[in-house]
């Protein structure tokens, strides 16, 4: 299992242990699609996400292949800001909802300037967490043992399951978007960003 945050640069697989099976692939990648697999991307305008055909896809700045879930065609606009509250003041737009309670999930979290407050919290499983906007750091580990990555827009960190860690936000805020590769599902708050999300 991975203990740390991943920035990749190139292109990642999940590791063996990891229950649901994915790649990322980072802006300017060719990607041959598969019929079996989905494919979970980011550009300018939209994300999106589509089952594969055999055929080539290139228009993303990030894309993550999930392998045997295969959705029907669905896009939605990041760029109407979000509506829903979450945890110490930051607020999500649900931009790719899961279908059923633990399939993947694309979400948009909105973290107002010099926002300190986020609680130090591990997800049981990976967030693939794309830097829409603004600035801040991502502190992972535990309280004795943590480190600090600065976010800046157009980076893309992993943070696999059970990494204990939050977000801070810099002056002009900060806005993710997380892909929950597994959405995971809790029947006390049916809101796919507390699905998964436990104070550390």
């Amino acid at each position: 299992m991975q203990h740390k945050l991943i920035i990749p640069t190139d292109i990642y697989q999940s590791t063996r242990d990891d229950l649901y099976q994915y790649v990322y692939y980072p802006k300017g990648g060719i990607i041959n699609t598969k019929n079996t697999n989905s494919y979970w991307y980011l550009n300018e305008q939209q994300v999106g996400c589509f089952t594969g055909d055999n055929s080539k896809f290139t228009n993303f700045d990030i894309c993550i292949e999930i392998v045997g879930y295969t959705p029907e065609t669905r896009t939605s606009s990041y760029s109407r800001g979000t509506d829903l509250p979450y945890v110490n003041g930051c607020s999500t737009k649900q931009l790719i909802p899961p279908n059923r309670l633990g399939d993947p999930t694309w979400q948009l979290l909105n973290i107002p300037p010099l926002c300190k407050e986020q609680t130090h919290h591990i997800h049981s499983t990976v967030r693939v967490v794309y830097v829409v906007g603004g600035s801040g750091e991502s502190i992972v580990g535990t309280p004795a043992n943590s480190k600090k990555y600065d976010l800046i827009p157009g980076m893309c960190i992993i943070l696999p399951k059970m990494l204990p860690h939050h977000f801070t936000a810099g002056t002009d805020g900060l806005l993710v978007a997380p892909l929950h590769v597994f959405s995971s599902t809790q029947l006390e708050q049916n809101h796919p960003m507390f699905h998964g999300t436990h104070i550390a």
